[in-house]
């Protein structure tokens, strides 16, 4: 086509599958008489839907927004592999950025001093992030033997002072103490650990995203699986002891981790990569591929199956 002389003819607008489709036809040369049809197609993609109790948008991202953390004043972070950049919003909802380039910024832990520990994906390294300086310090390198995509999330665990670290690539979970020494290595095994969460118990829960399971690792080293979830990125503990999973297939479940029942709370999401709980414990949830992020307000639900589909 790209000698070819063409002249609008007319454009019409189809709906195919929930697909809107723009169909324009061309002539060619008088010598010739071709119809072409250019299609631009642009999915005609819903809001997502609050299964249990009211989803709102707190705010749009910089591009694609993933890991939150909340600070001690409220303050919410938010990595965006948009602009490679931790982002925050304050308590009038300003939205800023207020790191220099961090390559894939993921995992965030907001820390009493008022910094946060920042998993950069890419090198596979904790950095300390000072908010106020906008400046980054190397934490801990945890390095990357492999060819495997880095560290996906963190967590703290606020009793003994030390992160929790699924090393993603390599498999295992990490305990790295808050001055950043002492390495323990807590269990392996995993084909892609993204997410963990303590429970008040002990327990480890483990999010496996290519096993495509929530695990469970008790205090005496005791590992089963909780639950199948298709495609899960974080699972974090909620108000009442039960796990919240955010699958990256577009939904947010709750999942009973005696029974492994689950719940959806929210359905229609694109690609949600980030789940955590405010102080009133509503759900927050980032939508890399929407650019969004939004709050849920819910009421108590009793589990139902299922999330493997």
């Amino acid at each position: 086509m790209t000698n070819l002389k063409r002249r609008a003819i007319r454009g019409v607008f189809l709906m195919i599958s929930g697909v809107l489709v723009c169909v324009t036809l061309f002539s060619a040369s008088p010598a010739r008489s071709v119809a072409v049809a250019l299609i631009t197609a642009a999915t005609a993609t819903a809001e997502p839907i609050a299964v249990i109790g009211t989803l709102t948008l707190i705010t749009k991202g910089f591009g694609a927004p993933d890991d939150l953390a909340l600070g001690a004043d409220g303050t919410l972070y938010f990595g965006d592999l948009g602009v490679n950049r931790v982002a925050a919003i304050a308590l009038d909802g300003t939205v800023s950025l207020i790191s220099p380039t961090i390559k894939e910024p993921e995992g965030l832990v907001a820390l009493a001093d008022g910094t946060l520990i920042v998993a950069e994906q890419a090198s596979n390294k904790l950095l300390r992030l000072d908010p106020i300086a906008q400046t980054v310090t190397l934490f801990y390198a945890v390095g990357n033997r492999t060819a495997n995509p880095g560290i996906d999330n963190i967590a703290y665990d606020p009793v003994t002072d030390d992160f929790l670290i699924p090393d993603a690539p390599m498999g295992r979970i990490l305990r790295l103490r808050l001055d950043g020494t002492h390495l323990k290595v807590m269990a392996t095994g995993f084909w892609r650990p993204t997410a963990v969460a303590l429970g008040a118990d002990g327990t480890l829960y483990v999010c496996d995203e290519y096993r495509q399971t929530i695990e469970r690792i008790t205090s005496d080293g005791k590992r089963s699986k909780v639950a199948a979830i298709a495609s899960p990125d974080d699972v974090i503990i909620d108000t009442d002891g039960s796990l919240l999973v955010n699958s990256l297939r577009g939904t947010i479940w709750r999942l009973d981790p005696t029974s492994g029942a689950t719940t959806a709370l929210v359905t229609g999401l694109i690609e949600p990569h980030g789940i955590i709980l405010d102080k009133d414990g509503n759900v927050i949830i980032a939508d890399a591929k929407r650019n969004a992020i939004y709050r849920l307000t819910r009421a108590q639900v009793a589990p139902t199956p299922s999330a493997t589909s």
